[in-house]
């Protein structure tokens, strides 16, 4: 008797469980988005009971994935609406109906800041919510190649590479100097600001409240001071200039770094700070990781075992050569005669030349004279015979290697080269 009453004590528990979850799949739709998509929503009615949850699968790791871009833009008129994100349907809608029975603003009232732009992280389902009563929209953007990302990473390739040369450079120091000294003139006045907040009380309402209190706090100073900043921008403007201008004097009297430890830590901050840009500049962590591993091996990898390795290899595997055609021998040694003759005609033309020196050694200082002014190197005789003597050769190679074994054909002899000193 005993054992059917555990029986039917579970299975009415069973019951109950598979009840409450098929009521509260049917308490909402889920609406799965994959690329570039709007969906418009009127005004919610009175008697509508069901909840829209948006949601984003997340996509597969994959190169293309590098520069990447997903995120939820909600357009309305206003921004009286409340969201609710977490990573599958069932956890948004737990928070929207502990938001709806008023249990959200006790337990996380920072939650309440709703953002028109949610960006996705693109690996990890995403779902979202909203609490509205207004006509909006909901529109998944996603960017294939966002060039903000490019940029970001390109930038980062840029200090790692050029952080040595930077660690020197003059410019670079002052604008580094000014943007601290006008960065640290805010952080001393927030200082002196959380001097005259009650520490007891904050404490008290810190330890009360939890951490999202402070947090909540932090997010409450963070707007107004925004909100300060776009009101008093005449203000600000001139503070950020004389706060320029007072640390451009104090880097100017300190002068950049000449000692080379100085350098070497100025050169190892640069290349931490752009390891961390390439690192945050993509969703792909591992991708971006490996992308830092190979630019510090490029920099940092001696060019002696470059050397070394290419030596290795045109030893193992020699390039091909290719022989030159006649057509090709006969236009490169007449390019390169044009050439030399050329560079032989300036350096002679130069003050560099001892002219003088070299006409009392030619026999015919006439015929250089005229070499120099631009005219031919050779006579008109010389080019008759040439050209004869060309022709004889094209004949004899018609003719075969008969003829030319015979004794027909013409061979070169020392006579027929002009000497240099006929030059």
């Amino acid at each position: 008797m005993a054992t059917k009453d555990l029986r039917g004590i579970i299975l009415v528990l069973l019951l109950f469980v598979s009840t409450n979850s098929i009521v509260e799949c049917l308490n909402y739709d889920v609406h799965w988005l994959e690329g570039t998509t709007t969906i418009e929503r009127e005004a919610p009615s009175a008697n509508k009971q069901k909840v829209d949850i948006y949601c984003f699968p997340g996509t597969s790791k994959n190169i293309l994935a590098l520069f990447q871009t997903v995120k939820f833009h909600v357009r309305t008129k206003s921004d009286e609406f409340s969201q609710y994100v977490g990573s599958n349907p069932e956890e948004v809608y737990k928070d929207y109906t502990e938001d709806s029975y008023g249990w959200s603003s006790v337990i996380s009232p920072f939650q309440r800041k709703a953002q028109k732009s949610l960006y996705l992280d693109l690996f990890t389902p995403t779902c979202m919510a909203l609490n509205t009563k207004q006509r909006h929209s909901i529109e998944l953007q996603v960017i294939r190649v966002d060039i903000w990302r490019v940029l970001l990473m390109v930038l980062g390739l840029v200090i790692i590479h050029s952080s040595k040369s930077l660690s020197g450079n003059k410019v670079f120091f002052y604008l580094c100097g000014i943007f601290i000294g006008v960065f640290a003139s805010f952080m001393v006045i927030v200082y002196y600001v959380s001097k005259l907040l009650p520490r007891k009380t904050l404490t008290y309402g810190i330890l009360i409240g939890g951490w999202t209190v402070g947090v909540y706090v932090f997010q409450q100073v963070w707007e107004n001071l925004r909100t300060i900043i776009a009101s008093y921008q005449t203000y600000m403007f001139w503070y950020t200039l004389v706060v320029s201008f007072v640390s451009f004097l104090v880097c100017y009297r300190i002068g950049p770094p000449r000692n080379e430890r100085s350098k070497n830590i100025v050169m190892w901050t640069l290349q931490g700070v752009g390891m961390m840009t390439v690192f945050f500049s993509s969703d792909y962590r591992e991708a971006s990781s490996a992308v830092i591993v190979v630019s510090l091996t490029v920099k940092h990898f001696p060019q002696s075992l470059v050397r070394i390795v290419r030596g290795y290899w045109l030893r193992k595997f020699p390039p091909k050569r290719r022989l030159l055609t006649n057509e090709e021998y006969y236009e490169e040694g007449a390019r390169e005669t044009k050439k030399a003759l050329e560079d032989l005609r300036k350096h002679c033309a130069s003050p560099d030349c001892a002219q003088w020196s070299i006409m009392l050694k030619l026999h015919d200082s006439r015929r250089f004279a005229s070499f120099v002014e631009g005219n031919s190197h050779l006579s008109d005789e010389e080019i008759l015979d040439y050209e004869s003597y060309a022709f004889s050769m094209d004949s004899a190679r018609k003719r075969g290697p008969a003829s030319s074994a015979n004794g027909s054909g013409l061979e070169i002899s020392d006579d027929d080269e002009i000497s240099d000193d006929e030059l």
